[in-house]
């Protein structure tokens, strides 16, 4: 069962639904019938409609980048549920400041990336933890598809490839994991995640580098306690099919027990 949140902590929500958009589901707005779609606003357009009152504008930008933000904050925290309320709390803050964005800067997406990284590390401030959640819990939360493939085994192994690659990720030191969120798993370049988190473009590149290495060190450490295991499970079947086929051959009639 989800937690339940009080009334006061959807501000957001109350704007979406009044224009038609539902945030816990992502469903899309109702269609705007007078906007074509040859002319579809620009963000600063649609921010500078926002500041008049105009809550179709919000749903717009809310439809174009809520997966962004909602997916950076999923990857940083491992949490589903922290990832909902992070990512509420963005567009909350975006309806609040909106004349703080200046597109000579950043564009609006890497504006609400640095906002979404503003909230994360105040969570890791609050809380004093590494994680929203026990990474070893994570298995069951928001599973990525995996190619149909005619051997299950095959799919069960690359499915626990991907969990265990979660793990690693979410066990990295925060500002080594930011880098590799922004950079590998998203996309994004070094000068935008430089802005992003306020720091030189060659801290990214070594920050990156020395994330990367982290990363490929803890995956082979979880490859071999993998293979460790295998081993002994492997191990111990072959001691209980021993024991099984000594056990058969005392059943085994001859001239001595007929």
């Amino acid at each position: 069962m989800g937690r339940t949140r009080p009334d006061y902590f959807h501000p957001l929500a109350v704007e979406l639904g009044a224009a038609g958009l539902t945030f816990g589901t992502y469903s899309r707005p109702h269609a705007n019938h007078s906007m074509s779609v040859t002319t579809e606003p620009t963000d600063l357009e649609l921010l500078d409609r926002m500041a008049g009152g105009d809550r179709e504008a919000l749903a717009i930008i809310f439809r174009r980048h809520h997966a962004t933000v909602y997916r950076f904050s999923r990857q940083m925290l491992g949490s589903i549920e922290a990832a909902e309320d992070v990512t509420q709390d963005v567009f909350v803050a975006l309806t609040k400041g909106a004349g703080r964005f200046d597109p000579a800067v950043a564009s609006l997406s890497t504006y609400l990336y640095g906002i979404a990284r503003h909230l994360v590390l105040q969570r890791y401030k609050r809380s004093r933890a590494l994680i929203e959640v026990n990474i070893d819990t994570i298995a069951g939360q928001d599973e990525a598809p995996f190619a149909i493939s005619s051997d299950p085994a095959e799919t069960i192994a690359r499915a626990q490839a991907s969990r265990e690659l979660r793990q690693a990720i979410l066990r990295l030191p925060v500002h080594y994991r930011e880098v590799l969120v922004l950079c590998e798993l998203n996309g994004l370049s070094y000068d935008d995640a430089a802005a992003i988190i306020g720091c030189p473009v060659g801290t990214v590149r070594s920050r990156l580098s020395r994330a990367r290495q982290m990363l490929i060190e803890r995956c082979k450490a979880l490859l071999e306690r993998g293979q460790r295991a295998e081993r002994i499970e492997q191990g111990a079947e072959g001691k209980g099919q021993r024991a099984e086929a000594r056990g058969k051959r005392w059943l085994i009639p001859t001239k001595n027990n007929c």
